[in-house]
């Protein structure tokens, strides 16, 4: 998908100098921004030996045996009624096809959680300012603080089959970006700034993506193809370099160069095109040139690229 190649929203935050005929030098700019949409964001895990990400709602300690078993639960006809005020109230979409209530806070206030038809459910504490807490992002947490503390009690956790499977949960949003995404592997991985949510999505056989939503929001905000988050010095845990090398090699035209692709790489942009090298198993590599809306223009061996920003330099791809 076109919008997959393009670092929408960020200008040019990786360009390079292309030594092309007719092409002007770029100066190199730096890599990612801040919370505006860049690579800079906070873990978003949460502190702390006896809060937990619901901060004062629930402490490590009451939720030692989670849930909990001591009352009788709400019923789901209930849970769903109320969680629908809540979600209503505070404008986050979510069309409920699972809730239960796992237990309340010593407080007596009620804990529920539901499970939406697309993006992450919630866990929620019903007060006069109701907790609507992101899944996924307890999920991130909690893997995160048992790494570092396996001996750490669970302090916050959703329990529903539906809210366990990130992969499915984010499909439809990874379909919004590229419906050719089958999603194998998926999960919360950051908050950027105060008020998106970025997530990681793997695509089976193919290059992921990263993608953002405001928080407690399934509308994207912002993507970025793993080829490209790479070339900002970061990397995609969900995908693999022939997946990438794959989707690069698929955007060569049906008859045109072949090649056993088995790396690739993000070059850099000139004058709206973009560049990547591909590696092509043990013959020699090339260079290829997307044209600014996204589709192919023109491939090179990598013989007659080395103008082009310093030529190949994948293992396998020098002529």
């Amino acid at each position: 998908m076109r919008c997959l190649r393009r670092l929408r929203d960020l200008g040019a935050a990786v360009i390079l100098g292309l030594a092309l005929a007719g092409a002007a030098q770029a100066q190199d700019e730096p890599p990612g921004a801040n919370a505006g949409g860049g690579l800079e964001m906070s873990e978003g895990h949460h502190d702390g030996d006896h809060l937990g990400p619901i901060g004062p709602y629930l402490s490590a300690a009451e939720l030692r045996n989670w849930p909990q078993g001591s009352r009788r639960p709400t019923p789901e006809r209930l849970v769903r009624q109320r969680t629908a005020e809540i979600l209503a109230a505070a404008g986050t979409p979510c069309e409920i096809v699972a809730a239960h209530n796992p237990g309340e806070t010593r407080q007596r206030k009620d804990i529920y959680e539901i499970a939406c038809r697309e993006g992450p459910g919630y866990l929620m504490v019903a007060t006069d300012r109701p907790a609507i807490l992101n899944c996924l992002h307890l999920a991130a947490t909690e893997a995160a603080q048992r790494a570092a503390d396996p001996s750490r009690p669970v302090t916050s956790l959703c329990l529903l089959d539906e809210n366990k499977d990130a992969a499915a949960a984010l499909q439809p949003l990874a379909a919004r970006v590229d419906p050719a995404c089958v999603v194998d592997q998926a999960a919360w991985i950051g908050r950027v700034g105060e008020d998106e949510d970025r997530y990681e999505i793997g695509c089976d056989g193919r290059d992921g993506l990263w993608l953002q939503t405001r928080v407690n929001q399934t509308g994207v905000t912002e993507t970025f193809s793993c080829i490209d988050v790479s070339a900002m010095g970061s990397a995609c845990e969900f995908t693999t370099p022939q997946e990438q090398a794959a989707t690069v090699a698929s955007w060569l035209p049906a008859g045109g160069p072949q090649c056993a692709a088995d790396r690739t790489r993000f070059v850099g942009v000139a004058a709206g095109a973009r560049y990547y090298e591909l590696s092509c198993g043990g013959g020699p590599g090339m260079m290829l040139r997307l044209r600014p809306d996204g589709d192919f223009d023109q491939a090179w061996p990598c013989a007659q690229a080395t103008g082009i920003a310093g030529g190949c330099t994948l293992s396998g791809g020098r002529p």
